[in-house]
């Protein structure tokens, strides 16, 4: 219901949905500022937006199956007054609580409540929702859109901005939104790594971000000392999608731009610190970095380290991620 990062990563479990029920019917239901995520993906019979006239309308409908993956308290209320004969993920007690629906879904819920469980945790968030489910450990793909008109418009930017396959093209996806104040890479550190790549691979940069990241790219852009193309501020995350598929990687940190590479069949060099590295699923595309500190995964919004995390990640030890993806066929 909440961050669109977290609604693509949820996307993948369509497919396990459908490998344990292939005759399935499946309604589902996201926040109306990530609906256009869901809306054309053609394995979801029914997309419907959290609204007052979607909660009206399943008040008087039926289901075999009512799985929840979303421990935020619209979700788990809106699972507890679904009518199903079976419910997984997590629900709602009268006083508040959140509670796991089914066995499998309570390591997830002890993980969001204890640091210790969270920082225990070896498995992908992928993997505990396929646990969840019941559904076989295969890994199935992130959906993200490409429509037709909106990939015209990209081949036009991409002409227009003379991007060829003559040498890589490398995205900075500059920001992560404005709840995490260390979930975003230096200035410096973007700046540097151009250099690097400008210099010594001849790759090409294009900077990415999206409305709430506006400022922050204009910082980037600002400092760089390399040619760069600016990827523009898109309306909505269906006509960012297909300039992000330009690229041929993507250095980002845990965000949209990250489940929204990985969808599209990028390679990805993510850099993380205060969320957790265990459990992001890369499906063998990509590279984790994170800084050497004892606090990383902390999920605290504010830090006043000095050096935090996120400043610890030296520019050339991205280059050599990206280095070593840009060789690897």
């Amino acid at each position: 219901m909440g961050a669109a990062g977290d609604v693509l990563r949820t996307t993948p479990l369509l497919g396990s949905i459908k490998e344990l029920y292939p005759r399935s019917h499946i309604t589902w239901i996201c926040g109306c500022r990530s609906f256009s995520l869901i809306r054309h993906i053609g394995a979801i019979d029914r997309p419907l937006p959290f609204t007052y006239e979607t909660t009206a309308i399943l008040d008087h409908e039926g289901f075999d199956l009512c799985v929840n993956f979303d421990l935020a308290a619209e979700a788990t209320a809106l699972a507890a007054r679904c009518q199903a004969n079976i419910h997984k993920g997590f629900g709602r007690k009268l006083d508040g609580t959140a509670i796991a629906l089914n066995p499998e879904a309570e390591t997830w819920l002890e993980m969001s409540l204890w640091d210790d469980k969270k920082k225990a945790n070896r498995l992908t968030y992928q993997a505990h929702m396929r646990r969840i489910l019941g559904a076989p450990e295969t890994n199935h793909p992130v959906h993200a859109t490409l429509l037709p008109e909106k990939q015209e418009k990209a081949r036009q930017f991409a002409e227009a901005h003379s991007l060829n396959r003559s040498c890589p093209l490398i995205g900075f996806n500059v920001g992560a939104g404005d709840r995490w104040q260390h979930k975003k890479w230096t200035v410096e550190g973007f700046v540097r790594l151009g250099e690097r790549l400008h210099g010594e691979m001849g790759g090409r940069i294009m900077i990415l971000y999206g409305p709430a990241d506006a400022a922050r790219a204009r910082e980037v852009m600002a400092a760089m000392t390399v040619p760069f193309v600016d990827g523009g501020m898109r309306a909505s995350v269906l006509d960012f999608f297909p300039i992000l598929n330009l690229c041929d990687l993507v250095v980002t940190g845990d965000t949209l731009a990250l489940h929204a590479a990985l969808g599209l069949g990028k390679k990805v060099v993510c850099l993380v610190g205060p969320t957790s590295a265990t459990e992001l699923e890369l499906y063998g595309r990509g590279i984790i970095l994170m800084g050497d500190i004892d606090c990383l995964g902390c999920y605290r919004t504010r830090c006043d380290k000095d050096p935090y995390c996120m400043k610890l990640l030296s520019p050339d030890a991205v280059y050599s991620a990206v280095k070593e993806l840009i060789e690897t066929s």
